[in-house]
């Protein structure tokens, strides 16, 4: 049995400890029939100690469906400025106002900080509202809200660095929720890869379906996901090795039967990924 849609507004899993950073990387996309935010795990404190936390939330209401991840250096403040940032758009009932009414929440809480400063955090929101319109945002208090086109994604976090010049190489256009999915799988595998804080962390996803309902990814799901990535990293290296690293004239017979060959054992591997957590929506 697949999972049925999340309840209205979502419980965290487990709270963030006190005065521990969310050292984040979250990725927040489009696709066809959706939008989607999937963060890492790996919450990190003062003197390096690792543990588990969930930087994501959401929430479907009359309104419309939204899911919203989060990245700060005070996990309890984000998550609670997230919760209110969901409650505040469920008492919306027009759509021109999601951005006051983000800018609203997030600017009475940085307001609160009269004597020191607040704390610093991002968040990407995720949208489904009106008519089937799916909406991306980028957000960080007092009063940033930045609507981002279709095509575009949004990356938070200090795993940004890895992810951000990876992007467009290969976020190309328009994709199906499936090859969506599998392209932020790998741009999380290749940010926990390269970043000591990040690795071994699970990967929660939330996905907004343009025709409603929200749905949870499990991190198993995204996990065999992203080990596609060491295949991708190989075959990118082959092609190093076959552009830069072969002699002028030589005979590439044998080097393109090898290549062939492990593409092909990797596009199987390919094909077998899937996302039965998204069984029964429409048009992804």
């Amino acid at each position: 049995m697949y999972p049925k849609p999340q309840p209205a507004l979502r419980a965290l899993q487990k709270r963030l400890p006190v005065r521990r950073k969310a050292v984040t990387v979250a990725i927040g996309m489009y696709c066809m029939g959706g939008a989607f935010v999937c963060a890492d795990s790996h919450v990190v404190s003062d003197d390096g100690i690792v543990t588990q936390g969930y930087k994501l939330n959401g929430i479907e209401c009359e309104f419309g469906t939204f899911a919203i991840a989060n990245s700060s250096n005070d996990g309890n403040a984000a998550n609670m400025v997230a919760n209110e940032i969901l409650k505040a758009l469920a008492r919306l009932n027009d759509e021109s106002k999601i951005e006051s009414a983000i800018k609203r929440t997030m600017g009475a809480w940085h307001s609160g900080y009269t004597h020191s400063a607040a704390p610093s955090m991002q968040f990407i929101l995720a949208a489904r509202v009106g008519q089937m319109a799916r909406r991306l945002y980028f957000c960080e208090p007092p009063s940033t809200v930045l609507a981002k086109h279709l095509g575009e994604w949004v990356v938070i976090g200090v795993g940004g660095q890895i992810v951000e010049p990876l992007a467009p190489e290969v976020v190309r256009g328009p994709m199906r929720s499936r090859e969506a999915l599998m392209t932020a799988a790998y741009l999380m595998y290749r940010a926990k890869k390269d970043h000591i804080f990040l690795k071994g962390s699970d990967t929660h996803t939330l996905f907004v379906a343009q025709s409603g309902g929200l749905r949870e990814i499990t991190p198993q799901e995204m996990e065999y996901a992203e080990s596609l990535g060491h295949e991708v990293d190989f075959m990118l290296r082959y092609c190093y090795l076959g552009l830069l690293a072969q002699p002028q004239g030589c005979d590439q017979r044998e080097f393109l039967k090898s290549f062939d060959e492990k593409y092909s054992e990797s596009r199987k591997k390919a094909d077998s990924i899937q996302f039965p957590s998204l069984a029964g929506l429409m048009g992804i």
